[in-house]
């Protein structure tokens, strides 16, 4: 039999640090913002009830059958929610919660704290895979400190039970044996920390699926664009991207265009890429490569942290040249857009290089509007329309001497004519006619993609190869992390036209003012804006801190160190642009983490140098030894009276009681916190005894 068969169950309250535990790893697994708000209350609530009967149990704590009724009813919970069509991993996030809280609540004696303990760790592992919040962290290490103070508390009453002395382990539960596991955890962490920093590592993806959060709206970011989706997500101001411009202009805030998917075809009431095939970009893109080999030089270079969105669009400020960053195969469609689709429910970082400077409106005089030379067709197509839609476009720009006066026209009376809205009038849908008809006829109302397809339409109708974009525009400037913000909300379509010698320019025929979010101020924005700073501060140096950021902070501390050791000796010289470098703070953070190896590595040292007093004093051991010649041997699971009785069966009188004297000697040591100095003088009786 083993000696978890021997163990005594132990009747007593769980400590605080249980609690702690299981408050730190069901927080842990709510803040994913994957469970449903009925089971993040459940758990509260045991919680909640588990500390107010901590004390007290009632009778129903410790009824097998409620308990193990109430776990069927879980399972039961679980099945449901994945045959509802919830992710397997969302299902078992439920049932480890849920089953925690049952856990919890269960006051029967118990031999280990394994079951309790196992749950938790079992929440950590699943909220580490649906999250990469900064705060995963924190709750982590209060964790890893509660989880070993509760193991510890049960080792100690199991202990004294072992031990025929309950009360014992009451009484070495002092502050000084708290603060020795904080010590002794928190160094654990920082070598933990340290390791996380020097060991090299692969870049994961998270596991998503299936989630309960709501989704990123797939109107405008997929392979089609159907009129009036869009405005659906006009309203939702919750982040899609952060812009950091590491070299050239930064944008004038709320005036930037960052370009994801444009459009060739239009069948009267939704756009599409034709051909909708994609082809894969050779190449790394961990180390960079070539979006558009031979285009124009780029002169503006932003790393980009896209939140999930659907088709896994990739958005750039412009014709993207160079992209690079943790990123899987990179896809490029017909009209040039960018995605890598294995990555579309995944939060993603990448630095990309491309040229945003648009020609002015005076230098297109002189040039033609005219097709790529390659299948021209793409960009004139329109579906069958009413012959008034020509007609308008020709009043419209009646008397224009140049293609770029034609165009500059169409999008001014859009602007000035039309009125922008959220919820455009409702078209039947048994209307035979085109949305875009109906929209011009009606005084033109509705969202962007309205504007953007009738300027298409127009313009095509005219002869001009145009084609609709869709992406972000506009955004707020976080003042504190120094980076754009851009919403759901600044979702946007535009349009482009192409030219002989110019190539794409765009053109904007929404109006403005309505589109564009009104600014916000006050303190609760300002505490936003830092939140915001402080999560792109952690994805980007911590959760995007892989083995080529590594690899860069390694070869700048080794520079560094050069420079340090030979002050005559210089670097080699490096054209980068500025801040191009995404580790370009980690070299303070590898000197940290060698501090820290270094101090834990002290501290280890100086403990096994030390003095360290065995758990069973000297003189006991030697009694031990002393009774183990005589054929009298303590079994690991024996108790240490228990054994005591049995020397008093085997041995005469004085050898019994001198062992009896030396055993309660013992027990005061280890589990009463105090010196026994009557051992000493026990061994010798029982020495003088045995005629050793």
């Amino acid at each position: 039999m083993t000696r978890a068969g021997f163990r005594h169950a132990v009747d007593t309250p769980r400590p605080v640090g249980a609690l702690v535990m299981v408050g730190a790893a069901s927080a842990s697994l709510a803040a994913t913002g994957q469970l449903a708000p009925w089971a993040v209350a459940a758990q509260v609530a045991s919680l909640g009830a588990a500390f107010l009967l901590r004390e007290r149990p009632q009778a129903w704590q410790r009824s097998p059958a409620l308990l193990n009724g109430g776990l069927l009813a879980i399972a039961a919970v679980t099945v449901a929610l994945w045959l509802r069509g919830h992710a397997f991993i969302i299902a078992l996030a439920h049932f480890a919660t849920l089953t925690q809280g049952l856990q919890l609540l269960d006051a029967r004696p118990r031999k280990s704290e394994f079951l309790l303990v196992a749950l938790a760790l079992f929440q950590l592992i699943l909220a580490s895979n649906l999250t990469d919040s900064v705060f995963f962290p924190a709750l982590l290490v209060v964790f890893l400190l509660a989880t070993v103070w509760t193991l510890l508390i049960h080792t100690l009453h199991a202990e004294a039970l072992e031990a025929g002395d309950p009360l014992a382990a009451s009484r070495v539960t002092t502050p000084g044996l708290l603060r020795t596991t904080l010590v002794a955890s928190t160094l654990s962490v920082l070598l933990a920390l340290a390791m996380f920093v020097v060991l090299p590592r692969m870049h994961s993806a998270v596991i998503r699926g299936g989630s309960l959060a709501p989704r990123m709206a797939t109107s405008g970011f997929s392979d089609q664009v159907e009129l009036g989706e869009l405005g659906r997500i006009r309203t939702d101001t919750r982040a899609v991207l952060h812009v950091e411009t590491l070299s050239g202009d930064e944008p004038v805030s709320g005036a930037g265009y960052w370009r994801g998917l444009a459009f060739d075809r239009f069948d009267g009431r939704r756009w599409s890429v034709q051909p909708a095939r994609r082809r894969r970009i050779p190449g790394l893109v961990e180390w960079g490569i070539d979006v558009e080999p031979g285009g124009p030089a780029p002169d503006l270079v932003q790393r980009i942290v896209r939140e999930p969105v659907t088709a896994g669009v990739l958005f750039s400020a412009g014709r993207p040249r160079t992209i690079s960053g943790p990123l899987a195969h990179v896809e490029r469609d017909a009209n040039g857009g960018l995605s890598v689709s294995v990555q579309a429910d995944e939060r993603v970082s990448y630095t990309v290089s491309s040229h945003s400077a648009e020609p002015a409106r005076s230098a297109l005089v002189a040039d033609r509007a005219a097709p790529p030379p390659r299948d021209p067709e793409r960009y004139l197509q329109l579906p069958a329309l009413s012959p008034w839609v020509g007609e308008l476009a020709a009043r419209i720009v009646e008397g224009a001497a140049s293609d770029a006066e034609r165009a500059a026209r169409l999008e001014a009376h859009l602007r000035q004519n039309g009125r922008y809205s959220h919820t455009p009038p409702v078209i039947d849908p048994t209307e035979p006619r085109s949305p875009v008809e109906i929209f011009l006829e009606r005084g033109s109302e509705g969202h962007c993609e309205y504007f953007a397809s009738a300027m298409v339409v127009l313009g095509r109708s005219l002869g001009l190869p145009m084609r609709l974009v869709n992406g972000f525009a506009g955004g707020r400037t976080n003042r504190i992390g120094g980076f754009v913000t851009l919403s759901r909300a600044d979702a946007h379509a535009w349009v482009e036209l192409h030219f002989e010698e110019a190539g794409w320019v765009r053109y904007d025929p929404t109006p403005p003012d309505l589109r564009l979010i009104a600014g916000a101020d006050g303190p609760l924005f300002h505490l936003r804006e830092f939140a915001s700073a402080v999560e792109l501060w952690w994805f980007q140096r911590v959760v995007e801190f892989d083995r080529s950021t590594q690899g860069r902070a390694l070869r700048s501390a080794w520079l560094a160190w050069r420079r340090w050791r030979e002050p005559g000796a210089r670097a080699p010289a490096e054209a980068a642009p500025r801040n191009t470098d995404p580790g370009r703070f980690v070299d303070g953070r590898v000197v940290v983490a060698t501090a820290l190896l270094l101090a834990v590595f002290l501290t280890l040292a100086r403990l096994r140098g030390g003095r360290r007093r065995s758990p069973v004093p000297d003189w006991y051991a030697a009694a031990l030894r002393l009774l183990a010649r005589r054929g009298l041997v303590r079994a690991p699971s024996v108790p240490a009276r228990t054994f005591a009785r049995q020397v008093a069966v085997a041995l005469p009188g004085p050898a019994a009681a001198a062992f009896a004297a030396l055993t309660e000697a013992y027990l005061a040591e280890r589990f009463g916190g105090r010196v026994a100095e009557a051992g000493p003088d026990a061994l010798r009786s029982l020495r003088d005894s045995l005629g050793a």
